[in-house]
């Protein structure tokens, strides 16, 4: 209706505003007439020739054109903060994905979306995608927790056993995941078992329980670097710690024990798939099409042979 009056008082003519608002001139005579009964005045007066504001009407047809500028403009500018290269994308990881290979996502996309004003949360616990502090997140499936969320798996991971060389020189190789008992162990938060004081494992299908003279419990990112250090043996990720082994930083141990809760599926969340602003489907794209290659990639392993 004010687009209509207002069409119609600028133009001063029915037809010409119907062909501006791309609509009948019927349409502009029906909405002109619903104003007038919604008012309860008449804010136009038609003769066969023209059309003009009644004195009562302009200063209303002044404040209805600002209003108008106004939403117009308000509409450009939701618009633009849909487009690929402008706006701001909020994503929350996992600790898990801390490494180079994340690293070397990040920089392929702010190549191709240079504009984009990227905020990135690490955190370990539950996310709230509707809760208004995230876009996306690339997190543990479990870690969600809403059903209507959209889900696509990037890439599944195993916790493996890793130390460094300077570790190795020092305290020697375990040869079964028996001789970890007498190794300082870094566990994650709720690696333990149902006992105290007790880690378990996977050796070659078979449970294992450990229950090791020494342990450090923390998050992903301090085991890392504790295991670095030199301070003992890390139950960590393989997709963490995958570069740290190819540099020879960590070595992997006992390949065939793992974490015994199994793979680990890391997917990217977003809470829809329709309408999802520019910005957002490219990073889905870039992160699919990222992950896809580097999962397509030969698989390159670190040996122990490289620290006997």
């Amino acid at each position: 209706m004010l687009r209509a009056f207002v069409a119609a008082a600028r133009f001063q003519s029915f037809s010409k505003a119907a062909e501006s608002l791309n609509v009948s001139t019927g349409s502009i005579s029906k909405a002109i007439a619903k104003l007038e009964t919604c008012m309860q005045t008449r804010v136009l007066l038609r003769t066969t020739r023209s059309v003009f504001l009644t004195d009562a009407a302009r200063p209303y047809f002044v404040t209805c054109s600002r209003l108008l500028e106004e939403l117009d403009e308000a509409n450009r500018r939701i618009s633009q903060e849909r487009e690929f290269d402008g706006g701001s994308l909020r994503l929350v990881i996992h600790p898990t994905l801390m490494s180079g290979e994340f690293a070397r996502l990040l920089r392929h996309y702010r190549r191709i979306a240079p504009h984009i004003r990227l905020a990135i949360a690490v955190e370990e616990g539950p996310v709230n995608l509707y809760g208004g502090r995230f876009d996306l997140a690339m997190l543990p499936s479990h870690l969600v927790e809403q059903s209507t969320v959209i889900r696509r798996t990037l890439l599944r991971s195993m916790s493996i056993l890793v130390a460094s060389p300077a570790y190795i020189a020092e305290y020697g190789l375990p040869q079964c995941a028996a001789d970890l008992a007498g190794h300082f162990l870094l566990v994650q938060h709720g690696a333990r078992g149902k006992r105290p004081g007790v880690v378990e494992l996977d050796e070659e299908g078979s449970k294992v329980a450990i229950a090791p003279i020494s342990s450090m419990e923390g998050d992903e990112v301090l085991l890392r670097a504790a295991a670095m250090s030199g301070i003992g043996i890390a139950l960590l990720p393989d997709t963490m710690v995958r570069e740290d082994i190819l540099a020879r930083h960590l070595v992997q141990l006992l390949p065939g024990s793992t974490g015994s809760s199994g793979s680990v599926e890391v997917c990217l969340f977003y809470p829809h798939r329709e309408l999802l602003p520019a910005r957002l489907r490219n990073f889905v794209d870039c992160c699919i099409d990222f992950f896809r290659t580097a999962t397509d990639s030969p698989d390159e392993t670190q040996c122990l042979e490289q620290v006997r």
